[in-house]
């Protein structure tokens, strides 16, 4: 049997310590001179070492897992979050375990009970509401170093990395308002989650900075899927509404659905707008006018984040915001 080649056979090649190979190999060997680093990169390719992701797992009480913690799998942009996770997790050692809660609160309590006895070395939290339940039940216990998503302003403990949802909002509404649109439905949640408040608020703002009235009957309240959007279709083309924002792309394509059902036309009859860009967005017939959220960097930050608190290079409460960007395709024109 072929032997495994160790950390100490590349320290061996390169003539320098175990500690420094083993720093210069997990990314923090900045203080170490450019040739050194270079020498331990080429030994590691010339023996083709592997590191071994478990037993570095094993090295502490708990394993090499992290626990990433979302609403809904089917989400699409949450699924691809996940995969950006993991695209920053796994080259790091870090294996993420996904906890959806899938609209069952019961699901929250079964994942505390995983994080309290589990192996995970540290949470990412994206599920709002969730995320502040399984914060207060397990953070005096656990003491896990914790990412946040959408929650900036209203954790006070671990890191959180956020959008601007408030211009995000502001964008979205600016962008139909300037093309003629007065009478604007909207189709929302219910409740709506902090960082929903924040985009509310931006539409809210963009509708007053052009004295434009948002009218509390074009507000419809929907489930937060595809046939939430559908079925407020069939309340919205009972108004003179001639544009609608869905509060995300799965949302919006429910609304397209929604809008063929009772022979309307995109942009002609109405114009619509999303939010997030996922993939879908792109190949919806027209395709979709959305905001751009930055899903990759949200992932590599999180996990940035996540290992500078393993590390014990944090010192104070971090709160990163990331820009958004409109993203205009064929579902809305001037009017």
């Amino acid at each position: 049997m072929k032997k495994k080649i160790s950390i100490t056979d590349v320290a061996k090649e390169t003539g320098l310590s175990v500690t420094t190979v083993s720093q210069i190999l997990n990314g923090k060997g900045e203080r170490f001179s450019e040739k050194s680093r270079k020498r331990v990169l080429a030994a590691k390719k010339a023996l083709g070492y592997e590191p071994d992701f478990f037993a570095r797992g094993l090295v502490g009480k708990r394993g090499n897992s992290i626990g990433v913690v979302i609403p809904d799998i089917m989400n699409p942009f949450f699924a691809s979050f996940v995969v950006s996770v993991e695209k920053a997790a796994i080259p790091q050692g870090l294996f993420p375990q996904i906890f959806s809660i899938n609209g069952f609160h019961e699901n929250v309590d079964y994942f505390i009970r995983q994080f309290l006895g589990g192996t995970q070395r540290g949470l990412i939290l994206a599920a709002p509401e969730a995320s502040q339940e399984i914060v207060q039940k397990v953070e005096d216990q656990l003491h896990l170093p914790m990412v946040f998503m959408d929650q900036a302003t209203t954790l006070t403990s671990g890191d959180s990395i956020r959008i601007d949802d408030f211009h995000a909002g502001f964008l979205v509404a600016d962008h139909l308002i300037k093309r003629g649109h007065r009478r604007i439905a909207l189709v929302l949640p219910e409740p709506l989650t902090f960082n929903l408040r924040d985009r509310l608020a931006g539409y809210q703002h963009a509708f007053d900075s052009h004295n434009v009235a948002l009218d509390p009957q074009l507000i419809f309240r929907a489930t937060f899927d595809p046939e939430g959007g559908r079925q407020a279709v069939d309340q919205i083309v009972k108004t003179d509404a001639t544009a609608i924002i869905a509060i995300n792309d799965d949302v919006a394509s429910g609304v397209y659905r929604g809008l063929y059902e009772h022979h309307k036309r995109i942009p002609e009859d109405y114009a619509v707008v999303g939010f997030d860009d996922v993939s879908q967005a792109r190949f919806m017939t027209p395709g979709l006018t959305t905001i751009a959220q930055p899903i990759d960097e949200l992932g590599q930050r999180a996990i940035d984040m996540l290992l500078a608190q393993m590390a014990g290079d944090h010192q104070d409460r971090n709160v990163i915001e990331l820009p958004v960007k409109l993203i205009e395709r064929g579902s809305t024109k001037r009017i």
